[in-house]
Formats: structure tokens, sequence, C-alpha cells
């Protein structure tokens, strides 16, 4: 019998790089939903028609607005309790409202109420470790172990969610506030990643790029040598970003091309190309 490849084992044995490979979200929605998830968990499922409704009205909302939106279903199926959380995070913000029932929620808007005693600001990292195993085995079996060790460090500030896209970097971890998504996230790494990201650093081993961001200024992110401040420009292959230290210029470019299988289960490699990202001399 053929040994079992995971797509996360082979995407690290290549090589591939992680930079630049975030799904570009402005403003994530992520509703707790406990029974089992779906293969397509976000559109497979059992909620009530008039909540399914309310959650497209919500996207449409933002989309409206001219951003882009992404819709998770998050767990922590060790907890039991009956309120039902609910997060809208943006680039910059996050929100969270507890809710009696999912019938309560189709009471919020996020147009008006983000912020408000019903949908207060939350200051601390939040983390959101894709298990979804029925999309990809990976996402099961390498992100389950990562976020029991999050559990360990930060306690109910981790979460499970559904899909983030890029099974083959598991564990993709999700941060808000920070907006940030990360790959690779193993249980061995989950110290020093917990570390960076409490302090407000980027955890640079792991960066898959911030999600609100293009895949150019996502690599161009994780190669300055400061923090962002301000995205200021982003074309013809170079980012300018104003940091503590001033602008920066960074040249990105495709790196050679990969094949890759992008999934557990896939037989055809995807050709990929990796972002490469370097910091202009002032």
């Amino acid at each position: 019998m053929t040994e079992r490849q995971y797509c996360s084992d082979l995407s690290l044995a290549a090589g591939e790089p992680l930079a630049g490979t975030a799904a570009r979200v402005d403003v994530w929605l992520l509703l707790e939903y406990k029974p089992v998830w779906r293969s397509k968990a976000v559109t497979d499922n059992d909620l009530p028609a008039e909540v399914t409704a309310w959650l497209d009205r919500q996207m449409a909302s933002v989309t409206d607005r001219g951003l882009l939106p992404r819709l998770q279903f998050i767990r922590q199926p060790e907890l039991d309790r009956e309120q039902i959380a609910f997060f809208a995070g943006t680039s910059e913000s996050l929100y969270r409202a507890e809710i009696d029932g999912y019938g309560a929620i189709t009471d919020l808007d996020i147009a008006t109420d983000l912020g408000s005693p019903s949908m207060p600001r939350v200051e601390a990292s939040q983390y959101f470790v894709c298990t979804n195993g029925q999309r990809d085995l990976c996402c099961a079996r390498f992100g389950l172990p990562a976020y029991a060790r999050l559990r360990e460090l930060v306690g109910e500030r981790a979460w499970q969610t559904t899909h983030v896209g890029g099974h083959r970097f598991a564990p993709n971890v999700l941060t808000l506030p920070q907006g940030v998504l990360y790959g690779r996230v193993r249980p061995e790494n989950v110290p020093g990643f917990v570390e960076d990201v409490e302090a407000g650093r980027l955890a640079r081993d792991h960066v898959r790029g911030r999600s609100a961001l293009p895949a150019e200024a996502q690599a161009a992110e994780i190669a300055l040598d400061g923090q962002m401040l301000e995205l200021v420009g982003c074309e013809a292959g170079q980012v300018v970003i104003r940091t503590e230290k001033g602008e920066r210029r960074i040249r990105v470019v495709e790196a050679d091309a990969m094949e890759i299988i992008a999934s557990c289960g896939d037989e055809a490699t995807e050709c990929v190309r990796p972002i490469s990202a370097m910091l202009e001399q002032s």
C-alpha cells in the first residue's frame, strides 16, 4: 500500500515560501457554529434560514462599501456554554457580540453596532486555527495539535475555525485584531509565535500575509526592517511602505515557478509562482 502523502508535508519539503499567500480579506465575520462542520461548512450547514439571510445581508453591506468580506465558522468544542459568539474583524479592530441563540443575531447590524454595548471592541489577541478536516486532512492532522497547544498558553482566546485557504501551509492561524494569517505554526513553534503576537510583532517565520493587503504588499511587509505604519504605494514591482524609520522601498518579483500539490487527495500538481521581496537600500 502506498504511504499517504500530506500536502502540508510536501509543501514544506519543497521549500515553498509562505510570503504573500494570504487570501485578500478586509472584514472577517466569524460566527460560532457548534454542530459538525462539513467540507464547505459556511455554505453547507443547518443554520436557520433567517440567520443565513442575515449573514448574506452583512456580507453584502461590506461589499457595497468596496471591501472584501469573508465568513468563517468558529468553535471551542471543549467548552459547554449557552451563548454564541460572533466576531467582526477589520484591518485595525476586532469586535465581539455574545448572542442568546441564533435567532437573536438578526437584531445586530455590523454597519452600526461595531463598538456599541451590544458589540464591544476586543483588545486582546484572538487566535483562530483552521481545523476543518472535512475540507482537507492536513487541517485536522496539523491544526488540532496546534490548537491544543494554543489553548494551553492563551486559554479561551484560541478558537478552531473553518477553511482559511492554503491547506498545504497547515497549521494555519489567523490572528485578530492583528489581521495576519500565519502558516506552519506547529506545536513546537507555538510558544515563540504567541510571544511575538502578544508583543505586537509579526511572527516572521510563519507570516503568510496581512489579509487586508495585496499579495505583493504582504510579502513586502515581511522584508521590512521596521514596523509598517502605512502602505504608500504598490505597483510595477515596487512597494513603498511608511515605517517609524521613514519610507522604505521594497522590490517585489515572482520567483521561479514550482509544481505543488495544493490539497490532500489531489493527483495533479499545480504551478505556483512564489513572491520574492527585497528591501532596497536607502
